[in-house]
C-alpha cells in the first residue's frame, strides 16, 4: 500500500474541513442528513478526492444522504473551489463510511465469545 504524500495529506484535509461546512452550512438538500465527514483521501495526482461520511440515523436515510450528496456533488465542488487554492479542484467522490458498523460487529462477536472463556476457567 502507497504511504499518502505530505501535499496528499494537507489537501485532503482541507477538503474535509471545507465540504464539512457546505454540508452543514450551505447545502439545502432536504435528502442530506445529519452528515460528518469522516474522512477524506486524495489521488496521487489530486485528481480525485474519495471522501467518506457517516450518517446520523437508519440505513434509508444514508442511502438518501449518499443520494443527495451524488446530486450536489458540482455544488459542492464549485464551493470549495473558491477556497482550495489549487488549479484544478478534484472530482468529488462520497462513500459511506462503514468503519463504525463494522466496529460494533467485531465488538459483539468478541462479547459473544467472552462468556464461553469464563465457562472454562
Amino acid at each position: 500500500m502507497q504511504t499518502e504524500s505530505v501535499r496528499q495529506r494537507k489537501v485532503a484535509d482541507k477538503i474535509k474541513q471545507l465540504v464539512s461546512v457546505v454540508i452543514d452550512r450551505k447545502l439545502k438538500d432536504p435528502g442530506v442528513g445529519m452528515t460528518t465527514v469522516t474522512h477524506v483521501r486524495c489521488t496521487k495526482d489530486l485528481g480525485l478526492a474519495y471522501i467518506y461520511f457517516t450518517v446520523f440515523g437508519d440505513e434509508e436515510t444514508t442511502r438518501k444522504t449518499l443520494k443527495g450528496l451524488e446530486r450536489a456533488r458540482n455544488f459542492i465542488r464549485n464551493e470549495i473551489a473558491r477556497d482550495l487554492q489549487l488549479r484544478t479542484v478534484p472530482e468529488l467522490r462520497f462513500f459511506v463510511d462503514d468503519t463504525q458498523d463494522y466496529a460494533r460487529k467485531i465488538g459483539r462477536m468478541l462479547d459473544d465469545i467472552k462468556p464461553d472463556d469464563d465457562e472454562q476457567s
